[in-house]
């Protein structure tokens, strides 16, 4: 009994200094790293973030953007800081995908980074011109299977998260399908309203708003429940496509692994209130997001699930990493 005493005492000393740590969090900025540039839809949902936070805390949430190297130049600086919550990550899709292209990470996804939750989700798109000799995704299905050569599709580039949906309908449903990558969706965009290429697969932003003020036509919405920006569109459900064909950009909250628990609650409870605040809330929606939210227990599993997924359509479609 002595003993079971001494080592309950012993822990308890050892967690005091981490929860007091915790009821002072935060006491100074804090650093909040964008793998890309500003203006896109990471960015703008992190900004969103920062400044709820920033009132909230009454300390700046900066946010700082760092591109290049496919996400990887931002993990890596949020995977070697300091394990004390003052520099945290805006995980985007790539952090799950980047291991299953086989590239060498200067920093282990599960080892260096701690899942802090769920944010957002930005919602896959699958749209046409609307010239195309198909109105619906049921008419467009049937229509492929009755070409010969493969269907062109536009994306915003290699292995982003909309070439990978595309690789994967393709393998879903045996038609035949062509990618075509672009150095942005507003390049890919371009090229699809002018006719040069029918079909593009791309997020609600900035397909979704091509559709909605009726420039392009949308097919599916790779999405549980409909999404409110474009009402009429239907899911994958809705138009009879496999349950897994669900995709989306993901979007999370990482911090450097090591991060002590009570922190790591801490800033699991101030991003759920940005999520639950109405009229943060409500600009998220706005703009096409589909709000997540959850445990951080509920992302690393979504994580794993992830990377899972898109492991096997990498391989199976062979392929290439992002230059």
């Amino acid at each position: 009994m002595k003993r079971r005493h001494l080592l309950g005492a012993a822990a308890a000393l050892t967690l005091a200094p981490s929860i007091a740590r915790a009821q002072a969090f935060p006491d100074k900025p804090i650093r909040f790293v964008v793998p890309y540039a500003p203006g896109g839809a990471t960015d703008t949902s992190a900004r969103i973030a920062a400044e709820y936070l920033t009132n909230k805390f009454g300390q700046q949430v900066l946010v700082e953007n760092k591109p290049g190297g496919g996400t990887i130049i931002a993990t890596e600086i949020v995977a070697k800081a300091k394990p004390d919550g003052y520099t945290i990550l805006m995980a985007a899709a790539p952090v799950a995908t980047n291991s299953s292209f086989g590239l060498k990470l200067p920093y282990d996804p599960v080892k260096d980074l701690a899942p802090v939750c769920s944010y957002v989700d930005m919602p896959l798109l699958l749209a046409c011109n609307p010239s195309a000799p198909y109105k619906t995704m049921a008419e467009f299905i049937a229509w492929a299977k009755t070409q010969t050569s493969p269907i062109p599709y536009a994306s915003a580039g290699n292995a982003s998260m909309p070439h990978l949906w595309g690789e994967q309908l393709r393998m879903e449903t045996g038609i035949k399908l062509e990618h075509i990558g672009y150095k942005g969706s507003a390049d890919a965009l371009k090229d699809v309203l002018g006719g040069h290429v029918m079909l593009f697969s791309d997020t609600l932003l900035p397909g979704g708003l091509a559709v909605k003020d009726g420039r392009l036509r949308g097919l599916v919405v790779a999405a549980a429940k409909r999404v409110p920006m474009l009402p009429d569109v239907p899911t994958v459900a809705e138009v009879g496509l496999p349950a897994n064909l669900t995709g989306a950009v993901f979007f999370g909250v990482m911090a450097p692994g090591g991060t002590p628990e009570p922190i790591i609650s801490r800033l699991n409870a101030a991003f759920t209130e940005v999520l639950t605040d109405p009229t943060t809330a409500k600009k998220l929606v706005d703009l096409g997001f589909v709000l997540v939210g959850g445990s951080a227990a509920d992302y690393g599993k979504r994580l794993a699930a992830e990377t899972e997924k898109w492991r096997k359509v990498i391989q199976e479609a062979k392929i290439a990493p992002p230059a």
